[in-house]
């Protein structure tokens, strides 16, 4: 042997492992982190048939710049294949697939190319000639893609409806097979039969398979992501689609598959800040659950590139750049002068960032279609005034910081309407609390800004004939019908003393579980109702709030929001004064606030700037027990009391020179 040969020999030994290291789906997952769909493309039944053109390279320079890192790219195969064995693929459509996912990885990105609305297999899978065919297609496939790099990924088949879990089982192992013949270490994603979601991956047989990801498609809820209707951002819809993740990271976790979450998004009828809102949570738990995503984008309805000019709507900027530590809890409201009654606009967040650089708030410009910067607030900023606004117009709104290590933390937009209307109580009168508050004699003020109503006509059509709100006849009075989820009305009221109120409402309904809050915005204190079956429409109940509640004194505007779709009646509500706070009274006058109150998870303090330095927050429970001691740095501080079991507090601020306490009540 010469020396030659023997040192290429010795080379060629030690770049083994590194020629030959194959991308394991923990990998994959990892490395495709957030992406996007480039639907209605290739898989109507030629290209170019729906609503969008041809694919064009220009948008993977798009998807590029704006920071994704994989593109799932449906196809369809049916109408490009032949009928009759040998069920030939049409050269010049695998040319075209070819070249498009060529684009992708010719940039870097992962790729995932599947089969896509094969509805002629799906429904009639029993048939051995269309399990032929489309085994036949796969063969295709893998050799014509076989030496592709491992960043191109294959997905069996998109949403199987029609077949059952043992068809679909079946179809897995036989295509998962077909593929392993050319393509032993490809990443193969499988999942489950109907419409591919979460349960249906969990019932699916997992294939015995070292190089498998698992997908799973979720539009919940889909009354509002799919059809546009309502509301979404309560609580509890928070709470469904985490818990949706959780089990699927469990499973993820138990079984040892990572996971593709290859759609999900909301169509553009759905209510702005609730469609923010939903796109931010499902980007959050795909970040923390360790699941990579693809949004679905079909260039019409679920939209989100704008293949006209490659421009990026709101959206994108939650799709790439949203964070576990990314302000959220975001809100933008209406504020009056009380003497001029001139506008401004109220932005508020919660800021989850630490260690981080300023917040920078930008309001949207439609004349340049782009967000402007307009203030530059301190790195723990919660909020910003916007005072240069105008009646009649819209204003939409963002804002974001910056990690030490540079990563862009943006928060999700907000947008609010200014009527030209001004708000008021009706009869120019504030509703007396403690008394009955009637549904019917909400604020002046019209849509937008003293209610919001999902449709602009009075269906009950009995008072207040003119505006939205739903109120109808009911014997010698009115009541609150037809109601939907996101719809909120405000009344201005007057609390004589600050205290704890028990709250009563009189409802009717032919089914259960319908559910409303009332907040208070002087101190943020919120109640929430749940509706029972009462056997009919106007066979009146009353039911009482799921908690006391503890308001402030004074003049101030509760609003009663529509949580969930099913329907009730509302008559009225009574506010009974069941203990004078005084201790908290003197807290709030000193300058030690706290909210929401009742709390659940989080609570929130904020303090006068004489109180900033020197401070320390001390939890004590009803027999004086010492439960938690909390450091306060300046002037505000969320405290996380999801540990802390429910009931009654006293929460103590000391003080060099005061100790001020407010009784605190923890669900």
């Amino acid at each position: 042997m010469t020396k030659f040969s023997f040192l290429f020999t010795i080379l060629s030994i030690l770049f083994i492992p590194i020629l030959s290291a194959q991308l394991t789906p923990e990998e994959a997952v990892a490395g495709m982190g957030r992406g996007i769909n480039l639907g209605n493309t290739l898989e109507p039944p030629t290209e170019s048939a729906w609503n969008n053109g041809p694919a064009q390279e220009s948008y993977f320079d798009a998807y590029l710049e704006a920071g994704f890192t994989n593109i799932r790219i449906p196809v369809r195969w049916d109408k490009h294949t032949a009928n009759n064995a040998p069920f030939e693929v049409d050269e010049s459509w695998m040319d075209r697939v070819e070249q498009v996912i060529d684009w992708g990885l010719d940039r870097g990105f992962y790729i995932t190319m599947n089969g896509h609305h094969e509805d002629w297999l799906k429904t009639n899978y029993d048939n051995t000639t269309l399990r032929d065919r489309y085994e036949a297609i796969w063969v295709q496939i893998a050799e014509r893609f076989k030496d592709k790099s491992d960043h191109l990924l294959f997905e069996i088949i998109n949403e199987p409806n029609g077949m059952t879990v043992a068809q679909v089982d079946d179809l897995n192992e036989r295509i998962l097979a077909i593929i392993r013949a050319t393509n032993p270490t490809r990443i193969v994603i499988y999942g489950g039969n109907m419409y591919a979601n979460a349960e249906q991956l969990f019932t699916a047989k997992i294939p015995d398979d070292d190089y498998i990801v698992g997908y799973y498609h979720a539009y919940d809820p889909w009354q509002f992501s799919g059809e546009g209707m309502g509301t979404w951002g309560s609580t509890f819809d928070y709470q469904q689609v985490t818990n949706k993740y959780q089990s699927v990271k469990e499973w993820s976790d138990a079984n040892g598959i990572p996971i593709h979450h290859s759609e999900f998004g909301a169509v553009h009828t759905c209510d702005f800040n609730s469609r923010m809102r939903i796109y931010a949570h499902n980007v959050e738990q795909c970040i923390i659950n360790g699941i990579a995503f693809s949004v679905w984008d079909d260039g019409g309805d679920f939209g989100v590139l704008n293949r006209r000019d490659n421009s990026w709507p709101e959206v994108k900027d939650i799709l790439v750049h949203y964070h576990e530590d990314s302000p959220n809890q975001i809100f933008s409201t209406l504020q009056q002068d009380e003497t001029t009654n001139e506008p401004a606009i109220k932005i508020e967040w919660n800021n989850r960032a630490s260690n981080n650089g300023a917040f920078i708030v930008e309001r949207f410009n439609a004349d340049s279609n782009s967000f402007d910067q307009i203030a530059e607030l301190p790195a723990d900023a919660t909020s910003y005034l916007d005072e240069e606004v105008d009646r009649a117009t819209t204003y939409t709104y963002r804002m974001y910081t910056t990690r030490a290590d540079g990563t862009i933390l943006h928060g999700y937009p907000t947008r609010i309407w200014i009527s030209d209307m001004v708000q008021s109580s009706f009869n120019e009168t504030p509703i007396a609390i403690p008394g009955v508050l009637e549904v019917e004699e909400y604020d002046n003020g019209g849509e937008g800004l003293a209610y919001h109503d999902t449709d602009a006509a009075n269906i009950s059509a009995g008072f207040r004939l003119d505006e939205g709100v739903d109120i109808g006849s009911y014997g010698s009075g009115y009541i609150l019908g037809y109601v939907a989820q996101g719809e909120w009305i405000e009344y201005t009221v007057d609390v004589a003393e600050a205290g704890t109120y028990t709250v009563n409402a009189e409802t009717a309904s032919e089914i259960a579980d319908g559910n409303f809050s009332i907040t208070f915005d002087k101190n943020n204190a919120t109640v929430d109702f749940t509706t029972p079956k009462t056997g009919g429409w106007v066979n009146f109940q009353e039911i009482t709030a799921n908690d006391v509640i503890d308001l402030e004194a004074g003049k101030q505007t509760m609003r009663l929001m529509i949580n969930n779709f099913n329907a009730f009646n509302l008559d009225h509500l009574t506010f009974n004064l069941q203990s004078v706070n005084v201790i908290d009274l003197e807290a709030t006058q000193a300058g030690f606030h706290i909210y929401p109150n009742p709390a659940k998870n989080s609570l929130n303090v904020k303090l006068a700037a004489e109180f900033e330095k020197n401070s320390q927050l001390l939890l004590f429970n009803v027999t004086g027990e010492k439960i938690g001691v909390f450091e306060i740095n300046g002037n505000f501080e969320a405290i996380d009391i999801s540990q802390i079991p429910s009931g009654i507090y006293f929460l103590h601020l000391i003080n060099d020179d005061v100790n001020l306490v407010h009784r605190l009540l923890i669900r």
